[in-house]
């Protein structure tokens, strides 16, 4: 569904991204991990399209992801960026409708399908109860379950998620990303940046690994995530243990 190749991308004299390519297979959640600093963000940024390559290419579904218009892109591709601060009193409902508007026209108002999408979207983030309430007098957490139900409506291929998870408490973390299988089962295509290595290997059926702008690590997460990768990478010495519900890690500091 979506290729790098040789990408590589230059901030004023910084490289954040150095030389890198894969392909991602549609249908598939796939998570990216890394220290602070890796280039996980600027990856999403790229795969979304905000950000243009300084070197290589972006493919998506074999065209080169710059010479989509914005309007075709946004339907296609949704991003939900780390930050979700609201500063706007539009209503939980207004908001999530704004998913939609990549398939309206200008002033074209909303029709009955929008609704139902909009209405699904709230559901699968648990936001339902929260509609009519005004964005601005909620909480992070819920502020960014919004976010994450805008990028629904869209009913865009693939879903890029920029650390989905991090202003939420432990039930609705694990209800989203539960969320995120459900909706591959779909045919959606999900790219989750998360920093929580164990979620990250119970949910992913791909795994990137980042380090230092590039990607030092890529497949299953079993295989990737060995006990050398984690010490060079994340400076940690992780002790396996296995559970009913599969495999997690136990960490230790390296002095």
């Amino acid at each position: 569904m979506l290729t790098l190749t040789q990408v590589s991308f230059k901030y004023q004299d910084t490289w954040l991204l150095k030389q890198t390519s894969f392909s991602l297979m549609p249908h598939t959640l796939t998570v990216i991990v890394g220290p602070n600093g890796a280039g996980k963000t600027t990856l999403l940024r790229l795969l979304a399209g905000i950000w243009t390559p300084t070197n290589g290419h972006v493919f998506f579904k074999g065209k080169n992801l710059q010479q989509y218009r914005r309007r075709e892109l946004a339907q296609q591709i949704a991003f939900v960026p780390q930050q979700t601060a609201i500063n706007y009193a539009f209503t939980v409902r207004e908001l999530v409708m704004m998913g939609r508007y990549a398939h309206l026209n200008h002033w074209q108002p909303e029709k009955s399908q929008d609704d139902q999408c909009v209405e699904k979207a709230m559901q699968q983030a648990d936001i339902l109860h929260l509609a009519n309430r005004s964005v601005v007098t909620l909480s992070g957490g819920e502020q960014q379950r919004v976010v994450i139900a805008r990028s629904l409506a869209s009913e865009a291929d693939m879903i890029l998620l920029d650390e989905p998870v991090s202003n939420l408490d432990i039930a609705h973390t694990l209800d989203m990303l539960q969320s995120c299988q459900q909706l591959v089962t779909t045919g959606k295509t999900l790219v989750l940046v998360l920093h929580d290595l164990n979620l990250a290997l119970r949910y992913a059926e791909q795994m990137i690994v980042m380090d230092k702008g590039r990607i030092v690590g890529i497949g299953i997460p079993e295989e990737v995530l060995t006990d050398s990768l984690l010490a060079e990478v994340f400076q940690v010495k992780a002790e396996r243990i296995v559970s009913a519900s599969g495999t997690f890690f136990n960490f230790k500091s390296i002095p």
